[in-house]
């Protein structure tokens, strides 16, 4: 594992409707084996729905795949969710993630969040971090 660690994957205020913005990727990440996701979404009032999406690539960012998905809504709320890269898996089609889903055993080269929500949110924050190893 080349930079074991925690890192900050989004952290910041939502606004303005977003539509599936990405955030900056961390990367360097080979050999990470797990991770564990914290998910925070602190409610001020207004908007609708707010996603956060964590995804992995196996090619240093080129494509990505989605592998964690943290739904929000009107309420606070804090999410958790450890993923690992060594469990053994059968062949499947990759399909993007429906509301809370999580894809387990993939786990690549580097990390990113996208932001997506609906609705005009105000004094709203959120932050998502990850802890590698």
């Amino acid at each position: 594992m080349e930079m074991p660690g925690t890192y900050t994957l989004f952290a910041g205020a939502i606004g303005s409707p977003l539509a599936a913005i990405a955030q900056t990727p961390v990367v360097s990440l080979d050999g990470m084996t797990a991770i564990t996701l914290d998910a925070v979404f602190q409610y001020g009032s207004g908007g609708t729905s707010c996603i956060l999406l964590v995804q992995t690539s196996f090619d240093s960012g080129y494509t990505w795949r989605d592998i964690a998905r943290f739904d929000f809504a009107t309420a606070a709320a804090i999410k958790i969710a450890n993923l690992e890269g060594l469990l053994s898996k059968g062949i499947t089609i990759y399909a993007p993630l429906a509301a809370e889903g999580v894809l387990d055993g993939v786990l690549g080269d580097c990390l990113r969040a996208v932001i997506t929500s609906t609705g005009t949110y105000v004094n709203t924050t959120a932050s998502l971090r990850v802890g590698v190893r």
